[in-house]
């Protein structure tokens, strides 16, 4: 295949070789007229017959730019170049299991829950649509830099043949990954893809595919007539869910396998369930021990063991990286007290406390809207409120278990919660009922802000801003000239504000948000995740790398921060007109106490990752992550 660096082709220019397979070539290129990065996978020459399949090559192609889900890599159509042919997808920055798996020989049980489940809805959401892989495996699995699981290469390439090609010996799928029913050339359907997600499953937990022979034929063979061997017999400390996953998502006969990747996800849910209270139990009973001097027993001891192996992986991804590069070393930790103890000091934090929210899903947004009423939403539609100012929380009724990632609520009562699939949901009566309000479909929103009691926005993919005006009964897009992930907007008064989102994208406003313009700062191949501004025109926007952008005159101008390196930021808050605070998804709270120009970290003794940060009235922090876990700084 002719050497394509350099070159032009339509609106690509070709940066530089991704990757090479048996059917292809995949590139990173510069998509000049969007202004981003782009994957483009040309197909070997010898991979068609032109005369037969280019037709039905950008037939698939269109068809499979259809689908628009967080966790598959969009395809955004063809590309003809002499005698090849291209497919353009979204570029995306990070790295697959498979490289994890070969550096670190293999997942903890723990982390490998929260990759399968947005593999699972990602593939779930495909074959709603009529799609089937046909080649699942860890390197057609990545994990990008903000700790999202994209599926790749969604069989564009694969589809092109005609059944008589997936016979034994063809090569679409990977010999240690498919399916019996792939291996024997029989129809190929969601539960071929079910099947090869398990074995998936099964090398991420123990490091080897379940049939690991040199011989081609030896590990053919087995797919068709062996049973692989149990998890607990390799691992210890395995809860017994896990084989049970494992091996029926391994089952020879595919109608004797999960149904759907939705009634997998139910039973994925549940071991999640199983671990995160194994988690909470066992910090819970140290505690205890802990104030009564009382010695370990035997059992105790156990328990703990167990915990390690099934939380030590967990661990390690979230703070390896930091502990051996000694990057941490590099900066001081400070205790909450010291930081706020002077006189000057309007808030007086003395202590982090972790405060139960009776729930085990992760929680994405807490809002509070008053000295008494706070709320608080996650995934599996997950609503918490508070009527003492976050002392305590109890669970609200909802019927739905989409994704909630944001909640804004008023000291009247009025509230508004976003999510995914296109979902926005009104109450008047503080979220004692929700009516939802209608929305075309294909949307991911983020946030939820109002800048006074009418005027109020929604974030989301696409490049999408929504704004109301009549405190959000109705909602109309404004124009962004952008077609990026939009995650946070923030206002300086009434008519300037600043929206931030994927490949570095600053939007900025000046008539109230009714359009918004790329702002010079823009641009760059990393993401922005949080906004914010004092009333003097002091800024801060935080994202991915640690990186974090401070503005001194009203986000005219931008100039980067150098830290040491704390993963991911999640939100930066500004507390006061001097105090502001961000939090990163490796659990690191952070503090300047100088508008944003230094930063201290916190010695807060958190390992989970942190989603959402917010004050209360009484001027306490609270922040809210995975697996229920909410923490008052007070």
């Amino acid at each position: 295949m002719e050497n394509l660096i350099g070159k032009l082709i339509d609106n690509y220019r070709i940066v530089s070789i991704l990757g090479k397979g048996g059917m292809g070539i995949v590139y990173k290129a510069y998509d000049t007229k969007l202004d981003r990065y782009v994957a483009i996978k040309m197909l070997n020459a010898q991979s068609y017959d032109r005369e037969r399949f280019v037709e039905r090559f950008k037939r698939e192609a269109k068809n499979q730019a259809k689908l628009s889900h967080p966790n598959i890599v969009t395809v955004y159509g063809f590309i003809e170049y002499g005698d090849m042919l291209g497919i353009a997808m979204e570029y995306v920055k990070g790295e697959s299991l498979e490289k994890v798996i070969q550096r670190q020989g293999r997942f903890n049980l723990y982390d490998i829950i929260y990759i399968l489940k947005q593999a699972l809805l990602g593939l779930g959401y495909a074959h709603s649509k009529g799609f089937v892989h046909r080649d699942i495996k860890p390197s057609n699995i990545i994990l990008n830099k903000e700790g999202i699981t994209k599926i790749m290469d969604f069989g564009i390439s694969k589809s092109l043949f005609d059944k008589n090609m997936t016979k034994t010996g063809s090569k679409i799928g990977t010999v240690y990954y498919m399916s019996p029913e792939q291996i024997k050339g029989e129809d190929v359907t969601n539960r071929s893809d079910i099947y090869s997600l398990g074995c998936t499953l099964f090398e991420m937990i123990v490091g080897i595919p379940p049939f690991d022979y040199q011989s081609e034929y030896e590990v053919m063979d087995s797919h068709l007539k062996k049973t692989p061997a149990k998890i607990s017999s390799k691992l210890t400390g395995i809860p017994e869910l896990v084989d049970k996953i494992v091996s029926r998502s391994l089952e020879k006969n595919p109608m004797e396998r999960y149904n759907t990747c939705e009634e997998m996800y139910n039973e994925v849910q549940e071991l999640d369930k199983d671990v995160a209270k194994l988690y909470t139990s066992y910090f819970k009973k140290t505690q205890e021990r802990s104030k009564s001097y009382k010695a370990f027993s035997g059992l105790a001891f156990a328990g703990i063991i167990v915990l390690m192996i099934v939380l030590a992986y967990f661990v390690y991804t979230q703070v390896n990286e930091l502990l051996t590069s000694n990057k941490l070393d590099q900066l001081k930790k400070y205790s909450i007290q010291s930081l706020f103890s002077t006189e000057q000091d309007k808030n007086k934090f003395t202590s982090i406390n972790k405060v139960q929210s009776s729930t085990l899903s992760n929680l994405n947004s807490i809002f509070f809207a008053s000295d008494k009423f706070a709320a608080a939403v996650g995934d599996s539609g997950t609503i918490m409120v508070s009527s003492n100012s976050g002392l305590d929380w109890q669970p609200k009724n909802f019927n739905r278990k989409i994704n909630l990632s944001d909640v804004y609520c008023s000291s009247s009562g009025k509230a508004i919660i976003v999510g995914d699939s296109s979902s926005i949901y009104f109450s008047n009566n503080f979220l004692d009922s929700l009516q939802q309000i209608p929305f075309q479909q294909g949307f991911t929103f983020f946030r939820v802000k109002f800048i006074d009691n009418e005027s109020g926005f929604i974030t989301g993919n696409k490049g999408l801003i929504l704004k109301t005006i009549n405190g959000g009964i109705n909602w109309y897009k404004v124009a962004t000239n952008t077609t990026e992930l939009i995650f946070d907007l923030a206002f300086i008064d009434s008519k300037r504000g600043y929206a931030v989102g994927w490949n570095g994208i600053i939007l900025k406003t000046s008539n109230g948000g009714e359009s918004w313009t790329k702002s010079e700062s823009s641009g760059n191949d990393n993401y922005f995740k949080s906004v914010d501004f004092t009333s003097n025109g002091y800024g801060l926007i935080v994202g991915g790398d640690g990186t974090i952008l401070r503005s001194t005159n009203y986000g005219e101008h931008w100039e980067e921060i150098k830290i040491t390196d704390i993963g991911g930021l999640q939100r930066v808050l500004f507390i006061s007109e001097s105090n502001a605070v961000l939090i990163s998804n490796r659990g690191a709270i952070m503090v300047s106490k100088d508008k944003g120009e230094t930063w201290k970290l916190v010695d807060s003794q958190i390992f989970s990752n942190m989603n959402d940060l917010a004050i209360n009235p009484e001027g306490n922090l609270y922040m809210v992550g995975v697996n229920g876990m909410m923490f008052r700084i007070e």
